[in-house]
């Protein structure tokens, strides 16, 4: 996934986080980038971000660490 062709997004976290198709969580503490809606469960490397689509959560546990893109 190339980073030229990132467009970020502004989100507030504290009203949740996007899951659409074509977005995509950067974390900035590991660099690990991961699907907002995933197909599978899916983790960062760093565990700071986690998506369980069985149950259709997306835990952070430090926003500060997470961007949000889609491509272009």
């Amino acid at each position: 996934m190339s980073n030229t062709n990132r467009k970020y997004k502004d989100f507030d976290p504290r009203k949740g986080y996007p899951a659409t198709r074509g977005l995509f969580y950067e974390c900035t503490r590991c660099g690990e980038v991961v699907a907002a809606l995933p197909d599978d469960n899916v983790r960062c490397r760093c565990r700071n971000i986690s998506i369980d689509i069985d149950y259709g959560r997306i835990n952070v546990e430090d926003p500060s660490h997470v961007k949000l893109f889609s491509e272009e």
